[in-house]
């Protein structure tokens, strides 16, 4: 099975793109995992990962989300492999975002913002 779920604000506004009578949309995610340690503090890890989006859910991400918002996202994972100008094989993994909820800022936001892709 191939399904993650993350929770996490956007690093900056997400980037629309029409390919082919249809839209993609690319954001990344800063996502806080919370750690103990031996010591008992806690500390904060910050991870960022890179997500597109397609059609529909493309375009309410592009019009209603925008840097700092958080989101909660349902993705699949994909591994896009290449070789770089040295002929060194590189690799990276980017989430394909199947659904996505949007928690406003402010509660005055929340009818207006509530989206689903």
């Amino acid at each position: 099975m191939n399904s993650c779920s993350f929770v996490g604000r956007l690093v900056r506004d997400p980037k629309l793109v029409e390919l082919d009578r249809t839209h993609v949309v690319e954001f990344c995610l800063a996502v806080n995992e919370y750690r103990r340690l031996k010591d008992g503090s806690k500390a904060k890890q910050v991870d960022y990962f890179d997500f597109e989006a397609w059609d529909s859910g493309a375009k309410a991400i592009a019009k209603h989300c925008k840097e700092g918002d958080e989101l909660a996202v349902s993705a699949t994972a994909r591994q896009f492999c290449w070789n770089d100008d040295d002929g060194k094989r590189m690799s990276k993994v980017k989430f394909r975002v199947s659904n996505f909820n949007l928690f406003p800022k402010h509660e005055e936001d929340f009818n207006e913002k509530q989206v689903a892709g």
